[in-house]
């Protein structure tokens, strides 16, 4: 999708930016899973998947909602 698909749909630009926060929370809970013998490399994962999640939680206030006519 390139800008001007975006600049068009921008509640499909929501929904492929929150699914790509999503894929990086996924992601990094495979990798947590697979280095249960590190602990340095556990806590780097968990705090990616915390800022992703963050940023898929702000992501949700531009979602249109019930009586908001428009997305910001």
């Amino acid at each position: 999708m390139n800008a001007t698909h975006e600049a068009e749909d921008p509640v499909r630009a929501l929904v492929h930016e929150f699914r790509n926060l999503l894929a990086v929370i996924v992601n990094y809970s495979e990798l947590i899973a697979d280095e249960t013998d590190n602990p340095e490399a556990i806590k780097a994962d968990i705090h990616e998947v915390r800022m992703a999640a963050e940023r898929a939680i702000a992501l949700t206030e531009k979602f249109p909602r019930p009586g908001r006519d428009a997305i910001e």
